[in-house]
């Protein structure tokens, strides 16, 4: 029995979609801003998270292919991250756990805390010359 007119239409269009995606990545890339992307100085990750999603999903590309896409909210230091252990991303969600942990996650609020904790006074005087104490507080 051959299979119907309609289902050979649906198998020639998810063909066709799951080996276009690559255009549409394009698309996504170009009206992407820098200002969107995640670079950790001061960036939410979340918020930046959102950023892509809303224009991953404006570009109607298939969830399937975000894994491929998620490079493009990266930059800076986040860009070079992603690349170095990219061999251990076999999912969307390790790549967004990869990258929150290690840059929002414990060890970076310990060593945001461990900065902190070795600001002075002293310090701040030194590295702030011609101001007076009460502007160093």
């Amino acid at each position: 029995m051959a299979p119907s007119i309609n289902a050979l239409n649906i198998q020639l269009i998810e063909a066709k979609v799951t080996t276009n995606y690559g255009r549409d990545l394009v698309t996504l890339a170009k009206i992407y801003i820098e200002e969107s992307k995640y670079s950790r100085e001061d960036n939410n990750f979340n918020r930046k998270l959102t950023i892509f999603n809303n224009l991953y999903n404006r570009v109607s590309i298939l969830q399937t292919a975000k894994i491929k896409g998620f490079l493009i909210i990266l930059y800076s230091i986040t860009f070079n991250f992603y690349y170095r252990n990219k061999a251990t991303y076999t999912t969307f969600n390790s790549i967004y756990n990869a990258i929150h942990n290690h840059f929002k996650g414990p060890e970076y609020k310990h060593g945001v805390l461990i900065k902190w904790n070795a600001i002075t006074l002293k310090i701040v005087i030194i590295k702030s010359k011609g101001k007076s104490i009460e502007d160093c507080l």
